[in-house]
């Protein structure tokens, strides 16, 4: 097998990229990311490497190898999160409808930076926040944000102001009535809203009504009060579960082996932040897959995990891994404030 590849990984660059493999029939087997391309592939055809019976498979079909170079090793992990969502590979443990699940989108290379939903993650040089199962939940949360720190969604300046000028949920970026200063500082607090930090906005706000005091503009003052108003009613004023402000996610994997070899794996993901929920969902997992070792994204969020209970009846730590790793290097491959992890992991046919 070494030799049928070995000119092509004599050749691969040592960069970050994606991989894919395919069968005999042209069928797309696996797609990997790496951080260094020839070293990866190589990995895989290394003799006396131990390789699981469902590694073994695969190694055994596979006829030809592409790649695509990238930038950077977060590049490679966002392109194949991508691939594996578009192309579905055999061996590849996959998010299940992965498409229903919905991110926010705030973009930072628009003249005018916007705030949109979306069902793919593509671009690195956004932000992205989220998975979130229900639209309507998040869709409500945004119009509430919007009424309290107006944004736009024109992508650079107009001639004539948006329609969200004349209600009031837009400042007039887009015709030059607000300074982009002031306009990034308002989407920093949308940001930290959507990390669970609403405190910090609350912050934000009781500022801009002491400042427009000072300056005896009573009616601005009043607007920012109303404001704060609405942000306390709708969502800092949530129940507390921690007795410590602390920012956790607590992440349950239920892992279910049937007869033929497939696994499938229910995630319980529960996000709180200073000590409140604020995001709960469930993503359903399955596939067959190796751990691969010392990738961006799982090694980043498993630092962060305070305890693991992987040591059950009916299940092999390596399959754990595998599936965590799937999930971590997706759920968390957007996210800059990784929290706290702590983690369970059952068998449901204990």
């Amino acid at each position: 097998m070494f030799e049928k590849f070995k000119d092509l990984i004599k050749n691969l660059p040592n960069k970050p990229g994606v991989y894919r493999f395919y069968s005999l029939d042209n069928s797309l087997l696996y797609v990997g990311k790496a951080k260094n391309l020839k070293n990866r592939v190589a990995s895989y055809f290394q003799e006396g490497r131990p390789k699981n019976q469902r590694l073994t498979l695969m190694i055994s079909q596979i006829e030809r190898v592409e790649y695509t170079v990238v930038a950077s090793e977060k590049e490679s992990l966002i392109l194949e999160s991508n691939l594996i969502h578009e192309l579905q590979p055999k061996y590849n443990i996959l998010l299940k409808d992965d498409k229903s699940y919905i991110y926010v989108r705030i973009t930072n290379n628009d003249q005018i930076p916007g705030i949109f939903l979306i069902r793919k993650k593509y671009d690195p040089r956004s932000d992205y926040f989220g998975p979130y199962t229900k639209k309507v939940g998040i869709s409500d949360t945004l119009r509430t944000l919007r009424t309290i720190f107006p944004y736009c969604q024109e992508r650079s300046v107009q001639e004539r102001p948006c329609l969200y000028v004349g209600i009031k949920q837009c400042d007039g970026i887009c015709v030059g009535r607000e300074a982009k200063e002031d306009y990034l500082k308002k989407l920093e607090q949308i940001k930290k809203v959507l990390t669970g930090k609403s405190e910090e906005a609350e912050e934000f706000l009781k500022n801009k009504i002491v400042a427009a005091v000072e300056i005896e503009n009573y009616e601005l003052a009043a607007l920012w009060r109303d404001r704060l108003a609405t942000l306390k009613e709708t969502i800092i004023d949530q129940k507390i579960i921690l007795p410590q402000p602390q920012d956790i996610d607590l992440i349950t994997l239920i892992l279910d082996e049937t007869g033929e070899g497939l696994q499938i794996g229910s995630v319980f993901v529960q996000n709180i932040r200073s000590g409140k929920i604020v995001n709960v969902n469930n993503f359903i997992l399955s596939g067959t897959e190796e751990v691969d070792d010392g990738e961006a994204g799982f090694e980043a969020a498993f630092e962060k995990v305070a305890a693991v209970e992987i040591e059950v009846s009916g299940i092999k730590k390596s399959l754990a891994l595998s599936f965590l790793q799937r999930f971590f290097s997706s759920y968390y491959s957007q996210k800059t404030d990784t929290p706290e992890i702590l983690l369970s992991v059952y068998s449901a046919n204990k």
